[in-house]
């Protein structure tokens, strides 16, 4: 199964940026798992990007470090048998192998890149379509990670329509 993976940090282009949030959305979209990091990263450790465009949405579910990480584990101890993180960038991957402590068995240990996909017509739209909805803003991890698992299966649709032709 996949898992639609997204983080916001505290910059981009910082030596060490802080992770801040992270979600994942199922591929059938019957299970979620997202948390907002209250004790590893403050305001002044933040870009103004992230101040402006990441800090203003959040309003989820807020947990300490090793609150998250016991949740995380206990998800993924519950989800399928084999689970393949998707998502745009290694650097979000890397940031749920640092946040699950130890990468567990049934996640497999390398992603799904969908960074290629960004570029496709149909993936894009259904993205977009996503985030263009009241209450649905970019730059918010469970937001993201929603429009892409939206945007994956708009272009699995269109590959299999494409393959009956």
């Amino acid at each position: 199964m996949l898992l639609f993976l997204d983080t916001e940090y505290t910059g981009q282009f910082q030596t060490a940026p802080l992770l801040i949030s992270l979600a994942l959305v199922a591929e059938d979209g019957r299970r979620e798992w997202y948390a907002e990091l209250t004790d590893n990263w403050e305001n002044a450790d933040c870009t103004g990007f992230v101040r402006r465009e990441v800090l203003p949405h959040l309003h989820g579910p807020r947990m300490t470090w090793a609150e998250a990480q016991t949740s995380l584990q206990a998800w993924m101890a519950s989800s399928p048998r084999h689970c393949i993180a998707a998502c745009d960038a290694e650097q979000d991957f890397q940031y749920l192998l640092q946040l699950l402590g130890k990468r567990p068995e049934n996640l497999d240990p390398k992603r799904l890149d969908l960074a290629p996909l960004i570029s496709t017509g149909v993936y894009h739209h259904a993205v977009e379509k996503y985030h263009s909805k009241p209450g649905h803003p970019w730059h918010h991890a469970l937001h993201d990670a929603r429009s892409y698992r939206l945007g994956w299966l708009a272009y699995q649709a269109t590959s299999a329509k494409n393959k009956q032709k």
